[in-house]
Formats: structure tokens, C-alpha cells, sequence
């Protein structure tokens, strides 16, 4: 079987990203599968997260310019080329399958180069974002957002299947070919035992849709009210001076450190006491699997199509009322002052999460490929 993965880059540590990888991995590890990924964006930077050196990397070196529109001269004058180099590829390549995981114009013209090949759309964002966005848009913003939204729902009904992460998003949509596939856990943990710190952890990347912001805010309450516990935050993101100033402007007594990025976090999940998501929005968010699997428990926003999938309330973890600062910081004090309410919390983690297990998941992703070949073979 050859599978081919179409995607902007993989060098930037995101949830998106990461499962990518590990499904290139587990389909050439476990399924011994020819495995391919072309970018337009890599600039030459290497694999953010651990990559099976079997996988064939390409690099189409479209480079698109991020923050502009991609209907805009300055991206929209990149798309000849590659339109080229991509179907030059497809046709030296000609994998079985192809999967999609951009927003940006791959989405557009793959179903018009994939002749005869099954496509399919993999969603990784919120509809939830759209709708934020469009809230605060101008009228003519809102109309192009809507007219690029209609375009592509046309360009979906050409995909063999559109795979979303939860059911929300598949009600919302509402498309008839659509499938639900979430993401899995990683199973590879070290078996080391660590000792428990009295710290708090999150990760992400450092932008508005993160709340990182609403999370130092929390911070500054729980400060108030316990001694001797921290905060890590580790990203890379756009509003890392942003952020990292708002911390310095607080004297804390139960410091918050923001740390960059790293890509093997198991360590550091397992040597916290719990995790804290304060995402404005998520999908499907993979971090709360990590999170699981290293048995914390999690306080989350409840976010549309985000957390609510993932975490069940008051059982191995805490979903509260979306940007409810004051609420956040509640939770976050109770899970600090009850060592046996965290214990019995994480223990349920573990188990909740194996019905994400890599195992499971992969199977329904090559009963989606194989049960859409015939219709492709002559």
C-alpha cells in the first residue's frame, strides 16, 4: 500500500503535527506500509517530532507567505508552480491514497489532480474558530470568509471521505461523506517512575487561541491562596514576549515559567501533579491525551467540539464554564489541596484514555482506506 500525506510542514510542535507523525510511523512500523509527505512549507528545517527514517520526505518549496491571504497576489501568484510540481509528484508516485491536511490551496487542487486515486480531508480545526472569527469581522471579511466557505464545501463533495476528530464537528457540517476517526495516544512511554513535583503544567502553542493570557490571570488568584506550587508553560509561538510580560508584571509567590517547546514532554508530564488546557477553542486536542496517558488529571474550558470529548467530568478531570477566569483558579486550588482527589483522578485517566489506544484507532483508518479502493480499481 502507498499513502500519501499533503500538509503545509512538520517542523513547528502542534497537535496537528504530532499525530501526523505518528500515524506515518505506526503505518510503516506496524502496517510496513510505503509512507510519503510533501510539504510546501519545511524551509529546510528537519522533523520537529521523531520521524521513522523509512518515511520519503519532499519538500515542494512553495513557501507561502503566513498571515496573507492565500487569495491574495502575493500567495495566489505561488499557485501555478505548484499546481506543476504537485502533479509531477502524483505521477511519479501514484499512491494508493491520499490524505489531506492543509487549509491552505492543497485543499483546493488535489481532488483535481488525484485522478482515480481515493482522497481524503482530514479536519484539525474548529468550526467554533470560524465562528469566532466571523463575530468580529467587517462586513466585507464576513462575506469573503462565507464566499471561501462555500468554495470549499464544492471542493469537499469531490473527496472519497472527510474525516473529522469528534461528532460535533460531523453534526455541524453535516456532510454525506464524512467519517469520525479521533486522534490516539502514544503507547511509548518510558516506565521510569518519577517523582511527583507540586507543579502545574501546560502546553501549546503561545497564541490567543491557547488563553494563555486567562491562565496567568488564574494563576494570579490561585497565587493568593497556596504555597510552594508552580506553573510551566512550554511553547513557541508568536506571543512569547507578550506573555512572557504580563508574568513579569506580577510578583509571584508560586511562579509561572514559560519554557519553549520541547519534543518529548513525557518527563515533564509525568513528574507534574496535573494539567491545565485554557484553549478559547480546540478540536480534538492531542495534549490532553498526553496528559492521560501519564496519568494527570486535567482542568479544561469546556470549549466547543474541544475537551468534552476527551475528559469526563468530575471523574479524571474538571470541565468548567468557557473563560470563567474565577472558576479556572476554584479548580485549580482543589485539585492542589486534595492529594487524594488528584490520586483517584489519575488513575481513572489511564483508563479512560485506552479507548484512544493507537491499536484501535489505526484500524478504522485502514478499513477507511481498503473499503474505498474498489471503486478506484478497474
Amino acid at each position: 500500500m502507498k499513502i500519501l500525506y499533503l500538509t503545509d510542514q512538520i517542523y513547528l510542535a502542534g497537535g496537528a503535527e504530532k499525530i501526523l507523525i505518528q500515524k506515518m510511523n505506526y503505518w510503516i512500523e506496524v502496517f510496513n506500509y510505503d509512507v510519503t509527505l510533501i510539504t510546501t512549507n519545511q524551509k529546510g528545517h528537519s522533523p520537529f517530532y521523531k520521524l521513522n527514517k523509512a518515511a520519503k520526505l519532499i519538500d515542494l518549496e512553495i513557501n507561502y507567505v503566513e498571515g496573507l491571504s492565500f487569495f491574495g497576489p502575493t500567495n495566489f501568484l505561488k499557485l501555478p508552480i505548484h499546481i506543476l510540481k504537485l502533479k509531477r509528484e502524483l505521477t511519479s508516485l501514484k499512491p494508493d491514497a491520499i490524505f489531506v491536511i492543509s487549509k491552505s490551496f492543497v485543499r483546493i487542487i488535489t481532488p483535481f489532480l488525484s485522478k482515480d486515486i481515493a482522497i481524503f480531508n482530514e479536519y484539525h480545526t474548529s468550526y467554533y474558530a470560524t465562528k469566532l472569527k466571523l463575530e468580529t469581522c467587517s462586513f466585507f471579511q464576513k462575506t469573503k470568509t462565507k464566499a471561501i466557505g462555500y468554495i470549499n464545501s464544492l471542493i469537499e463533495t469531490l473527496y472519497t471521505k472527510i474525516i473529522f476528530l469528534n461528532e460535533e464537528e460531523y453534526n455541524y457540517y453535516n456532510l454525506k461523506n464524512a467519517v469520525v476517526i479521533p486522534n490516539f495516544f502514544d503507547a511509548n512511554l518510558s516506565n521510569k517512575s518519577i517523582k511527583k513535583k507540586k507543579s502545574v503544567i501546560s502546553l501549546g502553542r503561545l497564541c490567543n487561541q491557547k488563553g494563555f493570557d486567562m491562565l496567568i490571570d488564574a494563576w494570579e488568584i490561585v497565587d493568593k491562596e497556596v504555597i510552594d506550587w508552580e506553573l510551566n508553560i512550554y511553547g513557541d509561538g508568536d506571543d512569547f514576549e507578550i506573555l512572557n510580560k504580563k508574568i513579569k508584571k506580577i510578583e509571584f509567590n508560586n511562579p509561572i515559567n514559560l519554557r519553549l517547546a520541547i519534543n518529548n514532554v513525557n518527563e515533564k508530564l509525568m513528574e507534574s501533579s496535573f494539567y491545565v488546557m485554557s484553549s478559547r477553542f480546540e478540536t480534538f486536542p492531542m495534549v490532553l491525551l498526553e496528559a492521560f496517558s501519564n496519568k494527570l488529571p486535567v482542568i479544561s474550558f469546556d470549549s466547543p467540539t474541544g475537551a468534552r470529548n476527551i475528559i469526563t467530568d468530575m471523574e479524571d478531570g474538571f470541565l468548567i464554564d468557557p473563560y470563567n477566569i474565577n472558576q479556572l483558579a476554584s479548580k485549580i486550588i482543589c485539585l492542589m489541596n486534595d492529594k487524594e482527589l488528584r490520586d483517584k483522578m489519575s488513575e481513572r485517566a489511564l483508563i479512560n484514555v485506552k479507548r484512544f489506544n493507537a491499536e484501535k484507532i489505526m484500524k478504522q483508518w485502514d478499513l477507511l482506506i481498503k473499503s474505498n479502493l474498489k471503486s478506484y480499481y478497474k
